[in-house]
């Protein structure tokens, strides 16, 4: 619907749904920004949860949705910003409520606006050595002078508040201005997602004053100008299909035959309302770098071979009944991701073609492809620039570092504008035979099983098996891990090299299998090496004898690939590194980035083989069918002898973790070079995995996670990231705080630590009924079922990855919860 005032409206009713959502996007992002104040609509995004007239204390509205098992984000786009949030249902009201008045009054008090520029900084100091950020910012930089592509979106402290100030802006009323000038109901779009009748969602808009949010008239900004001067490719559906193609005669088979690179990407970008690029993003290998000219001219050779094609019926009606398909089996939605989803797409897509428009195609028109039209003047090819973290060439205003090269591609680049000729190798891809077309579902079991149960064990193989009686889709979910014998750290490097050998080696054979919803992944799991199947197809033998091995120079392009990756971690971000020495320095079984890169310098493709074959002379393997199968042909299907010997009882690695002792600490301390910015990870040792000790580290989360961010992030700014939660490892847990920031650790540390004992005195004084509503609320987190088949199945799967089985734990946390001084007693145990 569209209210008096403008507003359009999404409302859905969904009487089953154990979690309510809402999301409001406005039609104005980074570029409106003013020119002379950069980061102008990001600094508001983060401004309105820092509270309003009606709401005046900063954190009121995350407050009230973290009590009620709930999550709040927000985005600022190029033309868009979108806020949104999920609550427990009943709890709906009082939500939207908080919300709605972030466009009727807020309050950007003038402590808070100081303040909350350093969260902008720190978040902008997180971004300046990533390279997708980077990648943008040279987009950015090399846009036309004045062009609104141009605008620094981020901001950061420099351009929010020391220049405004010497140019004599005040912050503050910078913000009020924009809010004012571009906040309008005319161009905003709502989805609220709920329990409730249509016609009581509907009533909300009124008595909450969604109606009332001022309808300034103002008309949407639009950008008719390139920002780099000529037309953006608009024929995107067949033109992605075709060039990101991954199966014989693909642009990406030849690049890769050639050893040049290691994936391709391809596909329509949209900017801001009336720009749109095509992107085609390729990770070259060490070799490709040297040929960038001949990669940019196979490139233009494929599209060359587009033009010439012409129309190409048969592809539009192909994609045509792909994307019918997957309409009409979709899996149901998060609330939040469709409320998020739906209220962005609003704007520019008429509310009958809201759901369907991203999978059904238009109709099909004829020399679709002749009328590509020239490449544009190439700025897109500074994609291929060296990322490394060398010597300074360029500098701009954002403060991101732009590196050379530039010149010289834009010269290599002009050559191939017009350079179309015929390519042997390239041809378009052979019609998808994997497209399905029986859908029934498989006969139902006569008795149904809430939980996976074992229908064959074997010194072999363990088969586990769940029909599925809930999602009732034509879909099935195979996972399968191969537990093998105890293995050295060469090994460990070993087996990740050799899924991506098998996953790279299977791309061509099972690409269009995947575009028709049949996927296979291969991964490194808790105990050895999964696969996992899944789709709309019950069996996962069309895969079978469509191995092949590597050539010599693709296996070295991989091999290459995980080597760099390994150098490469060192440039992570802090938090990852974090997560990572922790894991290495409490875990009884675990190599560091740096032990398997020393390993893999010497390695060459003959060890790889030796040692993969040594990996699997002696291992057992545990499956997991979930969806629409039945326990007969799974074990017809899945069970197949193995020429290795099975693992014998005290051949079993079991994953551990080295114990703390009680009032034991100890401090860990690494440099990385890369960013300017710290990281302090604390984590609190809480015992070994059982329901009593899961359920009270969880409820001390719920408890603890929202006062940290607030304490520690809004009031003190001690960093962009700042997070809490629970640590499950090789069967132990514990309660964990990250915060990452420009502070230093020691200063970190100390405020953590401050934290944690005033929450030890609120605890003991909490009222009665704010403990219920917090032990309430993690109940309905903890019981909020999954919406996907896929996202029910890989809960079964972690009990069974980790070996512990406990199918219903989440079922009993309700009688693990006892009183407040339970929990503060817990705290001051496992905090000492």
């Amino acid at each position: 619907m569209e209210l008096t005032n403008g507003l359009k409206v999404l409302l859905v009713s969904d009487s089953t749904t154990d979690k309510s959502a809402a999301a409001l996007d406005v039609n104005a992002g980074h570029l409106m920004d003013p020119w002379d104040l950069p980061g102008t609509a990001h600094f508001c995004e983060h401004m309105l949860f820092l509270g309003t007239d009606k709401y005046p204390s900063e954190n009121e509205y995350s407050k009230f949705i973290s009590a009620h098992a709930g999550t709040t984000n927000a985005y600022t786009a190029a033309d868009h910003t979108n806020y949104h949030f999920d609550v427990k249902p009943d709890q709906l009201e009082g939500a939207l409520d908080r919300f709605v008045q972030f466009f009727l009054a807020p309050q950007f008090t003038e402590s808070a606006t100081e303040r909350e520029v350093c969260a902008v900084d720190s978040e902008h100091s997180n971004n300046l050595k990533n390279d997708g950020w980077r990648k943008l910012q040279v987009e950015r930089f090399l846009s036309k002078p004045g062009h609104d592509y141009g605008k620094f979106g981020t901001g950061n402290k420099k351009t929010l508040l020391e220049d405004a100030r010497e140019k004599g802006i005040e912050p503050r009323e910078a913000l009020l201005k924009f809010h004012k000038q571009w906040y309008s109901s005319n161009i905003m779009s709502l989805c609220i997602v709920g329990k409730e009748s249509l016609d009581e969602m509907e009533s909300y808009l009124g008595t909450l004053g969604f109606d009332a949010i001022e309808n300034k008239n103002v008309k949407p900004k639009e950008w008719h100008e390139n920002p780099y001067g000529d037309e953006q490719l608009r024929n995107r559906f067949i033109s992605a299909h075709l060039l990101g193609h991954e199966g014989k005669g693909s642009l990406l088979s030849e690049l890769k035959r050639l050893g040049w690179v290691s994936s391709l990407s391809a596909g329509d970008s949209p900017i801001a309302r009336g720009m749109n690029v095509f992107d085609i993003h390729v990770d070259l290998s060490v070799e490709g770098l040297n040929h960038t000219e001949d990669i940019v001219g196979l490139v233009f050779n494929y599209i060359g071979l587009l033009k010439r094609t012409g129309a190409l019926a048969w592809v539009q009606e192909e994609l045509a009944e792909l994307g019918e398909l997957k309409f009409r089996f979709l899996d149901k939605e998060n609330p939040m991701s469709l409320a998020t989803k739906v209220s962005s797409e609003l704007k520019r897509v008429p509310f009958e073609d809201i759901l369907s428009w991203r999978y059904l195609l238009p109709e099909f028109k004829p020399g679709l492809l002749s009328v590509i039209p020239p490449p544009p003047p190439l700025p897109d090819f500074i994609s291929t620039f060296r990322s490394n973290y060398g010597d300074r060439r360029y500098a701009n205003p954002s403060e991101y570092v732009l590196y050379g090269g530039c010149e010289e591609v834009f010269r290599s680049g002009r050559k191939y504008r017009r350079a179309e000729t015929v390519h042997p190798a390239l041809h378009l891809p052979d019609k998808n035979e994997y497209i399905p077309t029986k859908f029934d579902l498989k006969p139902r079991e006569a008795v149904k099983s809430e939980h996976p149960r074992v229908i064959y064990d074997d010194v072999w193989c363990r088969i586990w098996f769940k029909q599925d009686d809930e999602y009732k889709l034509p879909k099935m979910v195979t996972k399968v891990n191969d537990a093998v014998i105890d293995v050295p750290v060469v090994l460990l490097y070993v087996t990740p090299l050799i899924c991506l050998r098998l996953q790279d080696a299977l791309t061509e054979e099972t690409y269009n299998a995947e575009l028709a919803g049949l996927k296979c992944e291969l991964e490194l799991g808790t105990f050895g090496t999964n696969m996992k199947v899944s789709g709309r197809r019950s069996s996962g033998k069309c895969f079978h004898g469509t191995l092949k091995i590597p050539d010599p120079l693709r296996f070295e392009v991989l091999f290459d690939a995980i080597k760099r990756a390994l150098e490469n971690f060192a440039h992570s971000q802090p938090y990852t590194l974090s997560q990572h020495y922790v894991q290495l320095l409490l875990s009884d079984k675990f190599w560091s980035k740096e032990q398997l890169l020393a390993v893999c310098k010497d390695m060459n493709v003959h060890d790889v083989e030796a040692f993969g074959k040594e990996m699997f002379r002696a291992f057992h393997v545990e499956l997991f069918v979930h969806g629409n199968a039945t326990e007969e042909v799974t074990i017809d299907e899945l069970y197949v002898e193995l020429s290795s010997r099975p693992l014998f009882r005290n051949e079993y690695s079991p994953l551990r973790e080295h114990a703390v002792e009680n009032g034991g600490a100890y401090v860990y301390r690494h440099f990385q070079h890369t960013h300017e910015v710290s990281c302090v990870e604390v984590l609190y040792q809480a015992g070994v995995q059982a329901t009593r000790e899961n359920a009270l580290v969880e409820l001390l989360v719920q408890i603890l996670r929202e006062p940290a961010f607030n304490q520690l992030r809004t009031v003190e700014q001690l960093g962009y990231i700042v997070w809490t939660g629970s640590r499950l490892n090789a069967g132990t847990l514990g309660l964990q705080f990250i915060v990452q920031g420009p502070k230093t650790p020691d200063h970190v540390l100390e405020r953590i630590e401050a934290f944690i004992e005033k929450m030890r005195a609120d605890l003991v004084t909490m009222s009665d009924e704010e403990f219920e509503k917090q032990k309430t609320g993690l109940i309905t987190r903890l019981l909020e079922k999954p919406k996907t088949l896929g996202g029910r199945f890989r809960r079964f799967w972690n009990e069974i990855d980790c070996r512990q089985y406990d199918f219903d734990r989440s079922e009993f946390v309700g009688d693990a919860l006892y009183s407040r001084i339970t929990i503060a007693l817990f705290l001051r145990v496992i905090i000492f």
